[in-house]
């Protein structure tokens, strides 16, 4: 017997100003695999925007949230129901599509994704599938990425998670730096996060160590202000809502410029320039600071432990690309050393 190629399909249009979450009219079974296809863009409030990969998640009621890799992806459904869709602005409040403030974010941006959606036969590979697909059923551009993506998938780095706001873009990729692992950071027109839970500690002389060699700087700058926010770094969790990041400015001084984010609902997050300018990239550089005082610093008296440490990247404000290698990322306290990331 012949297998059945076709997916079942349905395409939408998302305008930026509806709330979430809307029907694609398309019931998926746990396991099968979907596809999204997205263009078209969502113009912000404050002048620029961004499309698919930025603001397209998917669900099925119950399940887990899913994000675009890039503007195209291909997931397997881990639960059985109606599939939805959503033009994510805002945050999430939980791993289930739950929005910070509701629908408050919803009115102010404007324009539109446009999107396809594939459900493949459990019989069909995703990547034959799209090579099978007739004439006028999709874009043949994000046909043509889709399948690419599939055949050279990325290979993300062990141990971590990519953070929830921000979702699984592909920007965080295992590596290997003379004969150590390591984690390759590319990231074009996009933000991503990848984090990983710790327990440690945190006492006066706790410090977070990490080398770094980054090759280019996301943006122009300054990154203390909403239009010039793209910037490359690392970040630390301490569980009470409030965390710290430390990044490699372009112009901003460092420590001496440290700020609240300019992001809309992200202002427990403070930022803390440790390098600035062109100066030293390319070449190896190795970090460390002193959690406890930037804490006491920068935030207020510190917790008693520190929860989480990862990444941070954002390109898309300035349409740009950053390119760095991470290694030797770990905390160190009065019980040694702990390897972080």
């Amino acid at each position: 017997m012949q297998q059945r190629t076709a997916p079942r399909a349905a395409h939408l249009v998302l305008p930026g100003d509806r709330p979430p979450w809307t029907d694609t009219g398309l019931t998926v079974r746990r396991g099968e695999r979907v596809t999204l296809l997205g263009s078209g863009r969502i113009r912000w409030s404050t002048g620029d925007g961004a499309g698919a990969r930025h603001h397209l998640w998917g669900r099925v009621p119950g399940g887990s949230v899913f994000g675009c890799a890039r503007d195209t992806t291909t997931v397997v459904a881990d639960r059985s129901g109606p599939l939805q869709l959503c033009v994510h602005l805002g945050r999430w409040t939980d791993a289930n599509g739950g929005v910070v403030a509701g629908s408050a974010h919803y009115g102010r941006d404007r324009g539109a994704l446009h999107v396809t959606v594939l459900i493949w036969p459990a019989t069909t590979d995703p990547v034959v599938g799209l090579a099978g697909l007739p004439s006028g059923a999709a874009d043949p551009v994000l046909v043509a990425a889709e399948q690419a993506r599939l055949r050279d998938p990325v290979v993300p780095p062990g141990g971590g998670r990519h953070g929830l706001a921000l979702g699984p873009d592909e920007v965080f990729r295992h590596t290997h730096s003379e004969g150590r692992a390591a984690i390759e950071v590319r990231c074009d027109d996009a933000a991503a996060a990848l984090e990983r839970d710790v327990d440690v500690g945190l006492l006066p002389g706790t410090r977070l160590e990490w080398s770094w060699r980054v090759q280019q700087l996301p943006g122009s700058g300054p990154e203390n202000v909403l239009a010039g926010h793209d910037h490359l770094g690392i970040t630390a969790g301490f569980g009470t809502g409030h965390e710290l990041s430390w990044f490699w400015s372009t112009v901003l001084d460092p420590d001496d410029d440290a700020f609240r984010c300019p992001v809309p609902g992200w202002s427990p997050l403070t930022h803390v320039p440790v390098r600035r300018g062109p100066a030293g990239l390319g070449r190896w550089r190795r970090e460390s600071r002193d959690l406890w005082v930037d804490h006491d610093t920068l935030i207020g008296p510190p917790p008693a432990r520190v929860r989480t440490v990862g990444l941070l990247v954002v390109s898309h404000f300035g349409h740009g690309t950053a390119a760095a290698t991470f290694r030797d990322i770990a905390l160190r306290g009065p019980d040694g050393r702990v390897t972080a990331l």
